[in-house]
């Protein structure tokens, strides 16, 4: 077991008393989230099962300019997906560099809920290296059925992987599946931990596990941050002083991590700077790991904020520990 710091050097900027709150820079992000969402969903429109949209993102004004010269460089490929899930369509994205069978496959979490925080198809961390890069966009949203936020959702992780064999004939290449690595970030890492947790088909297929800046505290994030707890009355069934319990440790990743193989090593990744999830979230599940004797290693780099957007090297250190 080990317990990193990393202390690197990154200068970001500070609030002032003058300057916006916290709640205000959430609201703000959310607005340009929502927003940026609506225009993403056009990239997992599907008449039928698989649809290549290699091209389409290097039209896009929403792909950036520095993913777009990986794609054209490394010659990497996209495409959307739709696979059984619970007995819902469930879609998902794949995408790949020529000869996929002879490089590493990463299956991704996304962060956010439903529509908000729906994952661009070519992003860091679907473009990374040499991976083949495996993403789920979980039920509800732009699939059928509905997200849980840690409910019955958390089976389109498994199923995704279980789905792969039959991908590979649509697509016509062959993966490497031996050795499975997962990367959750935000609200993934809760989702990585409860389909680890939930899915002894999942533990055994896994290598390594990296956590980003991950949900981690359930009950840590209904104290801190009041907007989290009001959506999750509205929109997941959360009652108060009703199922209040059951409802948190159905979804709490620090109960379930006791769930998980001891000798799977585990990655937590945040920032100091972080205004959607305390440091206390990490806090508390290097805590819990240690106590039940798990392989972990912990990263934390000071000015780093939400998923480490403000640390371009940040998918370099999961890439390099993954590979350990």
């Amino acid at each position: 077991m080990k317990f990193l710091f990393l202390f690197l050097l990154i200068f970001s900027h500070s609030l002032s008393s003058e300057e916006k709150s916290r709640w205000e820079l959430l609201q703000e992000e959310e607005t340009l989230a929502y927003e940026r969402s609506a225009r993403i969903a056009k990239f997992y429109a599907l008449d039928e099962e698989l649809r290549e949209i290699t091209q389409e993102l290097l039209e896009s004004q929403d792909t950036i300019e520095e993913i777009k010269q990986i794609i054209l460089l490394t010659g990497r490929r996209f495409f959307v997906f739709k696979y059984p899930s619970g007995g819902f369509q469930v879609k998902g994205t794949i995408s790949f560099v020529p000869d996929p069978h002879l490089h590493p496959l990463l299956v991704m979490l996304r962060g956010g809920n439903r529509m908000f925080g729906l994952l661009h198809p070519a992003n860091i961390h679907t473009c990374v290296k040499n991976y083949t890069v495996l993403t789920t966009a979980y039920r509800g949203s732009v699939s059928e059925g509905v997200d849980e936020f840690g409910g019955d959702e958390v089976e389109d992780v498994e199923n995704l992987l279980a789905y792969l064999p039959f991908l590979e004939k649509k697509i016509g290449f062959s993966f490497n599946a031996e050795n499975i690595f997962l990367l959750g970030k935000s609200r993934g890492g809760m989702e990585l931990v409860l389909a680890l947790a939930r899915s002894p088909y999942l533990q055994e297929r896994t290598a390594r596990a990296a956590i980003l800046t991950g949900l981690l505290d359930m009950r840590e994030a209904i104290r801190d941050r009041i907007d989290l707890k009001e959506m999750f009355i509205k929109d997941f069934g959360l009652i108060p002083g009703i199922n209040e319990d059951e409802w948190i440790d159905r979804r709490d990743p620090l109960l379930a991590v006791a769930e998980i193989r001891k000798d799977l090593p585990l990655l937590i990744l945040q920032g100091t700077n972080d205004l959607r999830i305390p440091l206390a979230h990490g806090y508390e599940m290097v805590k819990k790991l240690k106590e039940q004797g798990h392989l972990y290693d912990y990263i934390e780099i000071p000015g780093g904020d939400h998923c480490l957007d403000n640390f371009p090297s940040a998918m370099d250190l999961i890439t390099d520990w993954l590979e350990k």
